[in-house]
């Protein structure tokens, strides 16, 4: 069962959520929990909507997301990113397919190489002291506004 209306809604919700994850990464440098849990959840809604609730779909979402999530809290480990943005990185594994979820990660790298130059511009210039904090959870949020972009404005390809 497919219910096209119900997959807009989740899409909206999931754009507003990464939204705010662009807002409050930039003005705070951080990805509230919330938000990526509330990602985490409605996924599941908008695999009912699309008509991606079989057990054997389920399983490589939740398959994914655990790989995304391992991978990302190395990066962690050593330093390479902040919590939030390893979480919400797993939280939008679980809306996509895994090859999607690789286009997610390749456009986040893109936009995040782009994010750090901007960045690393606005901390010289206002000659500030230390290392520059780069959010990148600006770039994994773009990615995944254009992953669900997709799946409105070309889902006749």
């Amino acid at each position: 069962m497919t219910s096209e209306p119900l997959a807009y809604v989740t899409l909206g919700a999931l754009a507003i959520a990464l939204l705010v994850s662009i807002y409050t990464d930039i003005r705070y440098r951080l990805i509230y929990n919330k938000v990526t849990i509330g990602i985490a959840v409605v996924a599941p809604i908008y695999w009912f909507a699309t008509g991606g609730l079989t057990a054997p779909e389920i399983g490589i979402h939740l398959l994914t997301a655990a790989i995304t999530f391992a991978f990302f809290a190395a990066a962690f480990h050593f330093g390479a990113m902040g919590g939030g943005d390893v979480k919400l990185f797993a939280a939008l594994a679980l809306w996509f397919h895994w090859i999607d979820v690789i286009r997610l990660i390749l456009y986040a790298s893109i936009i995040g190489a782009l994010v750090t130059i901007i960045f690393l511009v606005i901390h010289k210039l206002k000659q500030r002291d230390g290392r520059a904090r780069i959010p990148y959870g600006v770039a994994i949020s773009a990615a995944g506004l254009w992953i669900a972009g997709e799946r409105i404005f070309n889902h006749f390809t």
